[in-house]
């Protein structure tokens, strides 16, 4: 292969690799956002749980916190690991606040609807993970979906899934 021809090949390949990536303000991939605008936020949120349980951080969550619905029981479940997968599962992974789902002054509360229904939507990923780990043939040997996978960090997906 002479030096023209590798180069091109080269070059080529640059095209296709960059085609398949969206140049868009803050993405790199159709519907995956480099920026939170909400990060700053929610880690001010998180600050202040954490004061709040100062001490407590590496008790299991349902024995921190009240109304634990999800993980109630679940050994080796900390409070801080807790606070780490709210904000970066649901909060990132739907480019929300804290305030989204929850009243600051009473974490506890499900007054808020969309509490409720992320409650639901973690039913649901359960059963989807639940139900790949049985599909044979899958490229993936662990194959998951997490909030994320459909959200791609927006309260509400794109529907061209």
């Amino acid at each position: 292969m002479n030096k023209f021809t590798a180069f091109s090949l080269v070059i080529v390949l640059i095209i296709f690799a960059l085609s398949t990536i969206s140049f868009s303000a803050g993405k790199i991939s159709p519907g995956v956002s480099l920026i939170d605008t909400f990060e700053e936020e929610r880690a001010k949120y998180v600050r202040q749980v954490l004061e709040s349980i100062k001490g407590r951080e590496k008790m299991n969550a349902d024995s921190v916190f009240k109304n634990i619905q999800l993980f109630k029981g679940t050994k080796n479940f900390t409070a801080e690991h807790f606070l780490m997968m709210m904000d970066f599962g649901w909060g990132k992974g739907l480019g929300v606040s804290c305030t989204y789902c929850h009243d600051p002054e009473r974490w506890e509360s499900d007054e808020k609807r969309t509490k409720l229904i992320g409650r639901e939507m973690y039913g649901i990923r359960q059963m989807v993970n639940d139900k790949l780990k049985t599909i044979q043939g899958l490229q993936s040997a662990q194959p998951l979906i997490n909030c994320g996978t459909c959200h791609q960090g927006k309260p509400i997906p794109d529907k061209g899934w």
